[in-house]
């Protein structure tokens, strides 16, 4: 039996904020992970998807650089190759941040192997690394084992060797058709990927409007952006049964508006990418036999993610509140807060950004139009095209806007919803903006760099300034307006 202050089971994003706090403030810590440190982040998500959209944009550089007053030959990708570039920086990555013996040498007790709980306190791993089992007692513990591609229940899916946001990382060569099953996020990214690098894109998705969680007016302008540039975009659409074709795979797609609900679209392609959802991961841990609850998405915990068993936490995707690689991380800061100091800390989800990679990139925080209607009545909503920010227009990067939704008479900041070049980036003024209850009149007070796609955030803080509820009722009690 070996005894731990702190054993981590998992180590994506949470996991390892957790054994880096521990190890570096004397706590006896172990982290337990099954396959590699550095979780679906490094590995299937996060950093081989960004660095794919990077080759995707390059090659649509190429495509369009006449735009830009530049002669090219066209240049066809080569997919072996765009591979090894993605493989190199998730090895960069690796080596300096997620290396195992990083975090053996700061005292982390790394164990690769599959584990269970035999009781609250005893956590059972069978070590690859020395052949042995090891029996781990700890003071706290802590489940991050992150969570997997969902398939949805299509008949014939399964032996149809369909590509899902971990697998397609061991594809061998670009498929010529490709559909993709859901435009959510990873459907957007990685369908826009294929198409740049040659790919002919198919996204079928289910309702009747891509990327469902961002305000609409976000959705229907990318859903044309995304159509512009060839890809083939379908809504209301039903697979209802696939299976193996000599040519690939042939897929029946039912329309849903249509009138004739048994007439289905027969149609063959290369591949298919299913991104559909998600699921915890939470299989074999053994987690029944101690009394963990777990619901629909995944682990049930409470505001300070802690189970129904006392001394076990969880954190990150496995508790399926917000699937994003920087809401573990902030979940696992809270956790040690509440480990070290007293009087314990709730978790807060009120301000929580998440940028999809698309290009333009969508970057969101808050409330959407509709959600801030109803929940604070009359509100004012400020927009600015992309195309009035003077650094994407002398680097052709127009496409886009920001959406900005405030409460009507103080202009605090209620939601925020941007699309264009570096969305991601400029997202962060108004998350601390959000955080601290900065109001968009001290934004638009604030000097801002001139060229930078920043001065939107200046822009819609003047807007406040000249177009706002109190700043209207004011010019009209003067007479000025």
């Amino acid at each position: 039996m070996e005894n731990y202050d702190l054993t981590i089971i998992g180590g994506g994003s949470a996991g390892l904020v957790l054994a880096v706090a521990g190890a570096k403030l004397g706590k006896k810590t172990a982290l337990v992970e099954k396959h590699r440190i550095g979780g679906d982040c490094l590995w299937t998500g996060c950093v081989p998807s960004k660095a794919l959209l990077k080759a995707a944009k390059v090659a649509n550089y190429i495509h369009n650089a006449d735009k830009f007053g530049i002669s090219t030959y066209e240049t066809k990708s080569n997919w072996q190759r765009v591979m090894d570039y993605v493989r190199s920086t998730q090895h960069v990555i690796e080596d300096e941040h997620d290396n195992p013996e990083r975090f053996r040498e700061i005292g982390v007790d790394i164990i690769f192997g599959d584990g269970q709980f035999e009781a609250n306190d005893t956590f059972v791993v069978d070590d690859r690394e020395n052949g042995q089992t090891r029996q781990l007692k700890s003071k706290r513990y802590v489940i991050s084992t992150g969570s997997r591609p969902l398939a949805p229940p299509i008949p014939g899916l399964d032996e149809c060797d369909y590509l899902d946001s971990e697998n397609v990382w061991e594809l061998e060569e670009l498929p010529e058709k490709l559909l993709v099953i859901g435009a959510g996020p990873i459907g957007i990214e990685l369908g826009q990927a294929f198409h740049r690098l040659g790919s002919y894109v198919t996204i079928a998705q289910r309702s009747e409007r891509i990327l469902t969680k961002e305000d609409v007016d976000v959705s229907k302008k990318m859903q044309q952006y995304l159509s512009d540039e060839g890809i083939d975009i379908r809504l209301n659409i039903d697979i209802t049964k696939v299976e193996k074709h000599e040519n690939g795979v042939k897929v029946s797609l039912l329309d849903g508006t249509s009138t004739d609900s048994n007439e289905n679209n027969i149609e063959v392609f290369d591949k298919i990418l299913v991104a559909a959802g998600r699921a915890p991961n939470i299989e074999g841990l053994g987690l029944d036999r101690i009394g963990i609850e777990v619901g629909q998405n995944g682990i049930v915990v409470n505001d300070q993610l802690q189970t129904h068993v006392k001394n076990i936490y969880a954190a990150g995707d496995v508790i399926g509140h917000y699937l994003f690689t920087h809401v573990a991380a902030f979940q696992a800061q809270l956790l040690v807060r509440n480990f070290l100091l007293p009087f314990q800390k709730k978790i807060d989800y009120s301000v929580v950004p998440w940028t999809t990679f698309c290009d333009p990139e969508i970057a969101r925080c808050g409330l959407t139009e509709l959600q801030a209607r109803a929940q604070y009545g009359d509100v004012d909503v400020f927009r600015l095209d992309q195309s009035d920010v003077d650094r994407a227009v002398a680097e052709g990067e127009t496409l886009g806007f920001s959406k900005v939704i405030a409460t009507k008479w103080s202009g605090k900041i209620v939601g925020v919803h941007l699309v264009g070049s570096s969305a991601g980036e400029v997202i962060h003024e108004y998350v601390l903006a959000m955080q601290e209850g900065i109001p968009l009149r001290k934004l638009g007070g604030m000097m801002h760099v001139y060229p930078t796609y920043s001065t939107s955030v200046w822009r819609v803080g003047a807007k406040w300034l000249s177009e706002g509820s109190l700043v209207k009722s004011l010019r009209k009690i003067v007479g000025a307006g």
